[in-house]
């Protein structure tokens, strides 16, 4: 019965969460990525017509059927729906997670509803920002079309160690005992000790100075804005899964009238 009601909310905390990230998007993000792809079109439009041109004295086109481009959505409404719906898929799946957790950290402390509240949600929101954006973002940041990038696969795997390593961290300076939590920091330090996969070379290399000056420019702007998104997603996502837990856990979703309880062993503690 539990899990019918956390799998309701975490779609109900998806919808919300993931709109929230596709307005900053939209807001932040969106318009430095259509200033690189102008430049990428450009970048591409030259070595076609070279193409274009060596193909039209070799071959006769007649002989030959040439597939057509890979489809991709359209800018502006079908561009944003789609954003939308991946954002809203990939947010219900994260609130399922933070959900469960939440639920299940709570019954080990064995606290009392009423004392879960929007900071434990800003806390976890905090934490998965952490996680799965800014811990990774130090070693690989986000990156705007044209830019010369390592192997997809040494990236994919130094994000993953990274947001582990991170999780990992995190949990033993909030749940674990000395000596172990003490460790905990090393566990956030070693990503960035072992560093992260790098192309060689400047970011925009093939580019030409004057492209290539604006393009950095496009990137730390890009950096900037997909930050401030992810945090409005991440304490959003968080905020809401606290108060969807507190439903969930106390349906009447009430506060005691003398406020906040506390866990029972801060409660007997203070007797």
């Amino acid at each position: 019965m539990i899990f019918r009601q956390i799998v309701f909310y975490a779609l109900l905390v998806g919808a919300i969460s993931g709109l929230v990230l596709t307005v900053a998007q939209t807001w932040q993000v969106v318009p430095i990525i259509h200033s690189a792809e102008v430049f990428e079109q450009e970048s591409a439009s030259v070595p076609a017509i070279e193409q274009a041109g060596q193909l039209a004295r070799v071959h006769d086109h007649s002989e030959h059927k040439h597939s057509a481009d890979a489809w991709s959505p359209d800018n502006g409404i079908e561009r944003t729906a789609y954003t939308l719906l991946s954002n809203v898929l990939t947010a219900i799946g994260f609130a399922l997670a933070i959900m469960v957790v939440m639920v299940a950290s709570s019954s080990l402390n064995n606290a009392a509803v009423t004392w879960f509240d929007w900071r434990h949600g800003l806390l976890w929101g905090i934490s998965g920002y952490t996680v799965f954006w800014l811990a990774p973002a130090l070693g690989l940041p986000p990156e705007i079309p044209l830019a010369a990038t390592a192997d997809l696969e040494a990236r994919q795997i130094w994000w993953l160690f990274a947001v582990v390593s991170t999780a990992a961290g995190l949990a033993g300076l909030a749940f674990g005992k000395p000596p172990w939590r003490w460790a905990a920091p090393l566990m956030l330090l070693v990503p960035q000790l072992v560093g992260a996969p790098h192309a060689p070379g400047a970011m925009f290399a093939d580019q030409p100075p004057a492209a290539a000056a604006q393009l950095e420019q496009i990137a730390q702007q890009f950096i900037g804005a997909t930050a401030i998104a992810n945090i409005a997603f991440w304490l959003s996502l968080g905020l809401v899964s606290a108060w969807a837990v507190r439903r969930i856990l106390s349906p009447s979703g009430n506060v005691s009238p003398s406020g906040p309880e506390l866990p029972p062993e801060i409660e007997s503690s203070s007797v």
